[in-house]
């Protein structure tokens, strides 16, 4: 893992403005945020992501889902993707199908695939 500045900043403002002290985008930024449930550190130990600067935005105010005039959703920069996922909104406007039981012929095919399975020996190489 190469060295970083880490940086923690108290409000949105400083971390736009640590932000807007790096290359941009199309530069080849140097800088990453750290929010919500992020695989950056892993990344960034496989050398995969080598940010100069990480900024961790967790403690900001940025863990809100609300929902906007036409109908979607803003989701927060920090919002945890198990908050996300059980968010009363979202099941119910975006995940109707893991609400309802699963039909018949989805268990059937799924029981039958099990039972033909379990009736054939498994291969072994020699």
């Amino acid at each position: 893992m190469h060295a970083f500045d880490f940086m923690r900043p108290g409000d949105a403002e400083a971390a736009i403005r640590a932000a807007a002290q790096t290359k941009t985008a199309q530069q080849g930024a140097d800088v990453r945020f750290l929010a919500g449930g992020t695989t950056l550190l892993d990344l960034m130990k496989l050398n995969v992501e080598t940010p100069a600067r990480l900024v961790d935005i967790n403690r900001l105010a940025f863990a809100k889902v609300e929902a906007t005039p036409d109908g979607g959703l803003r989701i927060g920069a920090t919002v945890r993707n198990s908050d996300l996922a059980y968010h009363p909104a979202v099941r119910r406007d975006y995940l109707p199908e893991a609400a309802a039981p699963p039909s018949a012929a989805a268990t059937a095919r799924s029981r039958c695939w099990a039972r033909a399975r379990a009736a054939s020996p498994p291969t072994r190489r020699t």
